[in-house]
């Protein structure tokens, strides 16, 4: 029997970032549309400095590239409520008692 400890799951050093790209692609196309192009942008931006090796604008344009994913998908859905609600409010469902 030996004492060794089972290895832990360690990102490597040299793994690149995610990039969110295609994340940030579908948001644009499906959330709110301003706040998605600036994450594709941020997006591309990543995958550019990781393919130039530089790391550190890698990682910092991947994070900011999540933050403006998950604003674009609050507020897409935030102005997708309101949107409903303000149609309930104008009687535009009609409820099924009313015939």
């Amino acid at each position: 029997m030996s004492n060794e400890q089972p290895a832990t799951a360690r990102k490597p050093q040299h793994e690149a970032p995610p990039t969110y790209l295609g994340r940030a692609i579908a948001t644009t196309a499906f959330c709110f549309l301003p706040f998605g192009l600036v994450a594709v942008y941020l997006g591309w931006r990543s995958a550019k400095a990781t393919g130039n090796g530089d790391r550190v604008r890698a990682e910092r344009s991947s994070k900011a590239a999540r933050r403006w994913l998950i604003a674009s998908v609050v507020f897409g859905v935030l102005i997708d409520l309101v949107i409903v609600a303000s149609l309930g409010l104008l009687g535009a469902f009609p409820s099924a008692g009313s015939q």
